[in-house]
This record gives structure tokens, C-alpha cells and sequence, in this order.
């Protein structure tokens, strides 16, 4: 039995491996960590691309107040066609508050986690662009 205890407390004390094992425990908690960065990073990208489209549709709007809701929703997707992949949708909402006509412009897009590490589920995505239109 001696030799047997003795024989324990020796592989007890070595340290061979030691690297191997605290990298096989980190590993999967960095791979988790890193692959929520690059999806939290690419949610908010793909967020801020259907705000700019939108924003680019009303651009087009106070430059051309004539110009249709067909043409500014296709303006924006055009825009974000250009940013981003995917198929968002837009519409257009056309209100008058104390004379003055305004023109909105709402977004969103249903974002995919493409890791299946990190899953957010889906997650509805929306801009919205508001500006008046002034008529000379």
C-alpha cells in the first residue's frame, strides 16, 4: 500500500499537462466570448444600416417632395442593398400636423444569428425617419 500511496502523491505533484487542461477549460468560454462580439458587433451593424436607409429615403424626400411611397421605399432598400444582405422592409407614412405635411419612413429587418454557438434568437430590428416637407 506504501508503494501505491507514494506512486499518488508523486502524480499528484507533477505539473506535465497542466497547460493542455487550463487551455481545454478556457478555450470554449473564449470561443463563446468571441462569437458574441462578432454577432452583438454584426446586430448593431445591420441596425445601423436600416436607420441610414431610412434616413436616405426621407433625403430623398425633402429633395423631391413629389416623389411616391413606391420610390422611397425603393430608395431605401436600394440603400440597404448596398450596406447590407438580407430583406428588410420599409413603408412610408404620410401625415399633415398644423399644415405642414410630414413624410415617415419606418424599417426592419428579422436579424438571424448566423453562429450556432451564440444564438440570440430572432431579434426585430427597426429605424425610422421622420421629416417635414416644405412646399415653396
Amino acid at each position: 500500500m506504501s508503494a501505491l500511496s507514494t506512486m499518488l502523491r508523486r502524480l499528484i505533484r507533477r505539473s506535465d499537462g497542466v497547460a493542455a487542461i487550463e487551455f481545454a477549460i478556457i478555450l470554449p468560454v473564449m470561443a463563446a466570448l468571441m462569437g458574441g462580439i462578432f454577432e452583438g458587433g454584426r446586430l448593431m451593424w445591420v441596425r445601423n444600416s436600416i436607420q441610414s436607409a431610412t434616413e436616405q429615403a426621407v433625403r430623398l424626400a425633402m429633395v423631391n417632395p413629389a416623389a411616391t411611397d413606391l420610390e422611397l421605399e425603393a430608395e431605401a432598400s436600394d440603400y440597404f442593398d448596398g450596406i447590407g444582405g438580407g430583406s428588410p422592409s420599409f413603408s412610408v407614412a404620410r401625415d399633415t400636423v398644423d399644415a405642414v405635411d410630414f413624410v415617415t419612413v419606418n424599417g426592419s429587418y428579422e436579424f438571424q444569428s448566423i453562429l450556432s454557438l451564440v444564438d440570440f434568437g430572432l431579434v426585430t430590428l427597426r429605424g425610422k425617419a421622420r421629416v417635414p416637407l416644405e412646399t415653396l
